[in-house]
Formats: C-alpha cells, structure tokens, sequence
C-alpha cells in the first residue's frame, strides 16, 4: 500500500446492493441526512462492529447508483482504508479491486443490520440511537467478546432470591441462591404443574441474573408466553434490559449456524454430523442412506462461497437425491417447512449473535417437528460456542458468569435422549461461564438422563406437580438422596411453596411467592 493507492481508492467506483439503497433512503428520510454518503458510512461503520469477515456478495446481485471514494470516504479516507486494511487482513500485493468487494460486501452486510434495526425499533429514532450507541467501544457489552475472546464477566458473587420471599417454610429464614460459589453448579432446573407459578418465579429469576450478572440471555419461549408481535410481555419489559424478541415464522432468527469454511476439515464434518442428527431426530422415517446425502449436502453448503443457508442446504440435498434416484422424502418436508416458515437468516455469526439477548418465540410455527427442530439448531450454535471459549476466570473462588440460556417447556428438548447439545452445555457449560435455567412440567420430564446430568443441576426448584416412580428416581443425583411422591404432592407444598434443593443445603419447602 503506498500514496498512490489512496489516489486510486479515491477516484475507485462502489457499488451498493438494491437493498443498501432501499436501507439508506429510509435512514435519509427518518434523520433528515443530506446526503447518500452519510448514510453509506454508517453502514460501513455498522458492518465493521461485527467480529466476522463479511459474506461475499452472491453473483446475480442487483445494484444501485454506485458512489466515487471521493464521496463515499471523504476527508476521513486515510481512516476508512486502514480500517478495511486491517479488517481485511490486506496486503502489499492486495489490488484496487480486492478493496473494492471488501467495502461493498461490508456496505450490503451494514445495510441489512440497519435495515433489521430499524425494523426492530419500528421507527423510534431514539431506540435505534440506542441500539447503534451499544457498539461504541466504551460501553461494555458484557457476554462472549466480538473479537472471540472471552471477557471476564461477572467476576464477584452472583446470588439470587427464590422468588419474591423467598423465605423457608416454615420457620421464615430469609434465602438466597449464591450462582457461582465456589464447587457450585449455576444450572437451575423448575418444575411444577400448570398455574403453579414455576413461569412466574422462573422468569422473574431469570430477568434478575441477567440484571445484575449484566449476562446476555437465550429465552427460547415455545407458547409465545413473553413476547407476542415483537412486543414483550410486562414482566420482560419491566426490567428495562436490551432484549430483542423474535417471533419466529414471521421474523426469522437472524443467526447463521453453520461454520465458516476456513474452520477446517475436521469442524466442517463435525457440524455437518451435528445438523444431521438434529434433522434426523425431527423425521422418524428417514433411513441411512438420506441421512448421509443430508450430511454431504451439508459439507458441500459449509464448504462453498457466497451465500450459505438454509436454501442451500435443501438445494444440495435435493441434488443429492436426484442423483441417487431418489425422490421426496420427510427430510425435504423439514427443509421445505424451514424455509417456507423463513426460520434463519444468516445475518449474525454466533459469535455476534450470542452476546445479545434474544426472546425466540415459537407460537407462531404450527408444527411440532418444525418448532421442535429450530429449537435444536439454536442450540446446536450456542453449545459449539460456548464450549470454543477459555474457561472463565476465577475471583475469589467465584467463577465468572457469561451467558443465560432459558428453555421454557424444556420438556421437548428432554424427551430426546439422543440429543447431546443440551447435555454437553449443562455437563461442561459450567466452566465456560455459562448457566442454563430449565423448566419443565414434572419430575418424569427427566427419565432416561443419566446421573450425571441430573447431578449438574445445581439447584432444583420444584412446586406442586405429577410424580412418576421413574422421574423421582431420575431426581435423586439432584436432590443427593431418594424423594418421595408426597414431597410434590399438593398438601406437601401448598400456594407459592417450593420443594428445593440449593447447593451446600438439604432438601426443603421455600415460600417463593404469595
């Protein structure tokens, strides 16, 4: 790079898609901009806050009114080609037209992010500011840092209330849950039959964690209990954090779950198997064969450059099948749900995406396979995420939080027992700064889960509720001793009463709520 590139940088022609154009004439109009460049910028600036590279744009895109360097990067044109030099890794040997589809792919990705945020914010200026305002770099974020490394989280003591007495019954000792003591596991799992109020303290905990822990949060919401139309519910709202809710089959999840090809060969096939088993487990009649076209249609999706989806994958698998004679099958119907209900779109890596927090309502998916199945590829990303980090850091033997993951009917990711993802986040999540609070309906919600799962539950919170002689004895590695049907039993734990099980305490009946 010398002064002479500059001088071609600054009479270079770029190009933004029809979409940058579509995105900036709607932040002209809203903030009164003058001109196209202002606008432009903050798109670049928007796509430069994020960790990863930026997709290539796909072949056959269609472009707008292009912009000369002159006007595009201004007097500030030193800045803006260091930054995309360093973003891009670009060297002596880099050409005018290497920078050039950097900066573009960068102005379609900034452009799509604006465009999803001004979505979200619905036309409010002020929360969009405050949106935007969260990525300068003097605001901590808290969660899993943007540039891959793992921050120190919540370094001191995290304790919670059990509710909002939270007193033992009787005798009205004040209680509180210490998270992240030392030897401590932070995973909570509740229980309760309907209109017990398991939802009501569970959520309520959960939005106090988060507060005070300043934890990024996963609310995976399968009725539509918390958000509704992209509107939270009161209990979500009160606690005025940043969270943005999704509601799925009408807004996809703006999450790109497959790995980058540049992982390696070794990651590629990995994530390829770990998509096919999690199809798999949502189409019962698929055979062996189908299953291994699915996984290299999925490799040849990971491996390939541009555009890689949803609609990738289901276009490689039906070549797959094609070429071996074969026709329509319920692997196809789950990807052709998929992408008819648009469930993903590949606009945050899971770097980027987990340090936010997301409520993904489900309601609006009417099938149990589909919902089942985004549920599942969720997690799939959170639990590779989570376990590519360094352990976090000890303070005082307290060990840092990271992030919350909150599975309400948690029962449908419990009931497959071949599903690994869930249980490798509770069993290893743990040192890697992660807690997962689950509820669920009753104790036979645990059959079949072995000891070791059930023994990383660190607190157990369970109100009045069915009991299977199964389900208590898949219980007994939480609560470290035999539990009897009458200890959930109605007349045991009347209105508000919990049956727990707290770390370094013995069983015993909480008051939580009146």
């Amino acid at each position: 790079m010398n002064r002479q590139f500059r001088d071609v940088v600054f009479r270079a022609i770029f190009k933004p898609t029809e979409l940058a154009v579509e995105t900036e004439n709607r932040l002209r109009t809203r903030f009164g901009l003058d001109t196209r460049y202002e606008a432009a910028r903050l798109a670049l600036g928007r796509s430069l806050c994020e960790a990863s590279a930026a997709p290539a744009i796909p072949q056959g895109t269609t472009y707008g009114k292009t912009l000369s360097g002159e006007f595009l990067f201004g007097d500030d044109v030193d800045l803006w080609i260091s930054l995309f030099i360093i973003d891009g890794k670009l060297g002596e040997g880099a050409a005018i037209e290497d920078f050039r589809a950097l900066v573009e792919a960068h102005w379609a990705r900034g452009s799509a992010l604006l465009k999803e945020e001004l979505d979200q914010s619905d036309g409010n200026e002020l929360q969009l500011l405050h949106r935007l305002a969260s990525f300068l770099p003097t605001q901590s974020r808290g969660g899993f840092g943007s540039n891959g490394s793992a921050p120190q989280g919540s370094s001191a003591e995290v304790k919670v209330k059990v509710g909002s007495i939270s007193k033992t019954y009787p005798g009205e000792e004040p209680i509180e849950l210490v998270l992240n003591g030392p030897g401590a596991s932070p995973h909570v799992a509740f229980m309760g039959k309907i209109g017990s109020g398991k939802t009501r303290t569970g959520i309520e905990m959960a939005m106090e964690i988060a507060s005070t822990a300043k934890l990024p949060f996963l609310l995976i919401d399968p009725k539509g209990e918390f958000s509704q139309s992209g509107v939270l519910s009161d209990v979500l709202s009160k606690f005025n954090l940043d969270i943005t809710p999704i509601d799925v089959g009408q807004t996809p999840i703006p999450l790109n779950f497959l790995p980058s090809p540049e992982v390696g060969s070794a990651s590629i096939a990995n994530a390829a198997t770990q998509f096919r088993d999690s199809i798999a487990l949502c189409c019962r009649g698929s055979g062996d064969i189908q299953k291994d076209l699915l996984r290299v249609a999925i490799d040849k999706t990971i491996r390939a450059p541009g555009v890689r989806d949803l609609e990738m994958i289901k276009t490689n698998y039906r070549a797959e099948l094609q070429a071996q004679g074969k026709g329509h099958d319920s692997i196809m119907s789950r990807l052709n749900e998929l992408t008819t209900f648009k469930c993903f779109d590949p606009v945050y890596e899971a770097q980027d995406f987990f340090q936010r927090s997301w409520v993904l309502s489900l309601n609006a998916i009417g099938t149990e396979e589909v919902k089942r199945l985004v549920i599942l590829l969720v997690i799939d990303s959170l639990k590779n995420h989570i376990l590519r980090q360094p352990d976090a850091p000890l303070n005082g033997g307290y060990r840092s939080l990271r992030h919350l993951l909150f599975i309400d009917e948690a029962r449908r990711i419990l009931a497959e027992k071949k599903y690994q993802s869930l249980v490798d986040i509770v069993r290893q999540g743990r040192s890697k700064g992660s807690m997962v609070i689950l509820l669920s309906q009753d104790p036979s919600d645990f059959e079949g889960q072995a000891d070791d799962f059930t023994n990383q539950l660190g607190s157990v919170i369970s109100f009045a509720c069915s009991q299977s002689s199964a389900g208590l004895k898949a219980l007994e590695g939480a609560y470290g001793r035999k539990v009897q049907p009458k200890e959930f039993s109605d007349t045991y734990l009347p209105k508000g009463v919990a049956f727990v099980k707290l770390p370094n305490r013995e069983p015993e009946r909480i008051k939580c709520w009146d």
